[in-house]
């Protein structure tokens, strides 16, 4: 969806946009899958799952739409977030990148990347998330390129070392401040194998990895692919993500529904989450599933900074329904902005109130 690149100010900051061209493309499977999603719902009974939502990304700022920024936020800004997700039975958050490539931007006092812009986001996060006893996945070096333009633009070395400096980094400034690590970029199987693809990108993989595993030891890593089902290709799905994770160091596989981008849909979300657990089992991975709580919009305007709306709780509690009869954790994309009224509306209040009972019952 997010070819052709370019840049949009907000406020004192930048985020990726799209081209015109693309996000058209963009709205023709948006509303296929919403209307796919629609037509799933009316003849779904609601029912209301068990396993709550404990576990949020968070961010500096979204990398393509306004959100919720935290550029600026004190220790006591974090703290009252935190605390909002905690009020919603949340105990895990995933801070989803410290620096971005493109936008030359990094989000701690960093001496690697002492050429971007910087925030000092991650201090006063770090230092909240210990107040509030929230376990902490921290993410490194965030990029809007798919692995595969990296074979096109740079060599794999100089995206590897990119990603380990900046682990590096994080392990000698905060180390004990955090618990895991979240490794940002998103493969996703896009229908058929590249054995060639998979080889590198499982050298990459397990590089990196490696690094950071030797590097912390104790501390978890998670990876949060996207999904999209092609029917009739649930081994070549299957085989192709085994061949990328042979001998990688990865502790937690916690993919994208995908329901709320619409590259995946509710009608497919029980045929995609057989393969995902089949995939984590074989490979000795423990599976969690990244619930998108989010509704693209009907149209897409490149001037509102926001190409997303909460998703109804109806939607969302389908999506949690078969994701828990196969995931350990259910986390979220995202909870700061979707599940605050304040900056999202009142279908984000009714998503929270919904998600908040969930968990309150589940103690």
């Amino acid at each position: 969806m997010f070819d052709n690149i370019g840049f949009s100010k907000i406020d004192d900051f930048r985020i990726y946009q799209a081209s015109r061209e693309s996000l058209a493309l963009a709205e023709r499977f948006i509303a296929e899958g919403k209307e796919a999603n629609r037509e799933f719902l009316k003849n779904h009974k609601t029912i209301k799952p068990k396993l709550p939502i404990s576990g949020s990304f968070i961010y500096a700022h979204p990398a393509n739409y306004r959100g919720r920024p935290t550029l600026n936020y004190t220790v006591q800004d974090w703290v009252a977030l935190l605390r909002e997700l905690k009020d919603t039975g949340m105990n895990t958050v995933i801070f989803q990148a410290c620096a971005w490539l493109e936008l030359e931007t990094a989000f701690y006092p960093s001496e690697n990347f002492r050429n971007f812009k910087i925030w000092n986001v991650i201090e006063p996060m770090l230092e909240a998330a210990g107040m509030e006893k929230m376990t902490v996945f921290m993410g490194g070096m965030g990029s809007a390129t798919g692995w595969k333009e990296i074979f096109e633009k740079k060599t794999v070395d100089d995206e590897k070392n990119l990603h380990i400096r900046c682990y590096r980094e994080l392990i000698k400034k905060y180390e004990k401040s955090f618990h895991g690590f979240y490794f940002a970029p998103e493969t996703i199987y896009m229908g058929k194998r590249d054995k060639s693809w998979e080889f590198t990108m499982n050298n990459l993989y397990r590089e990196i990895l490696s690094e950071i595993k030797n590097a912390a030891p104790g501390k978890a890593i998670l990876l949060s692919p996207g999904t999209r089902y092609y029917e009739g290709r649930e081994d070549d799905f299957c085989q192709s993500w085994l061949a990328l994770l042979k001998n990688v160091p990865l502790d937690i596989m916690a993919p994208q529904d995908s329901i709320g981008t619409c590259l995946n849909n509710l009608q497919f979300a029980s045929k995609t989450y057989p393969i995902w657990k089949k995939i984590c089992d074989e490979a000795k991975i423990k599976f969690w599933s990244n619930i998108e709580i989010f509704e693209r919009k009907d149209k897409i305007i490149l001037e509102d900074n926001d190409y997303s709306t909460p998703a109804d709780y109806r939607k969302v509690y389908a999506q949690m329904e078969v994701a828990e009869k196969y995931a350990e954790k259910l986390i979220c994309w995202e909870a700061p902005y979707y599940l605050s009224e304040k900056y999202a509306g009142e279908t984000a209040r009714q998503l929270k109130e919904k998600l908040t009972l969930l968990s309150r019952t589940e103690n």
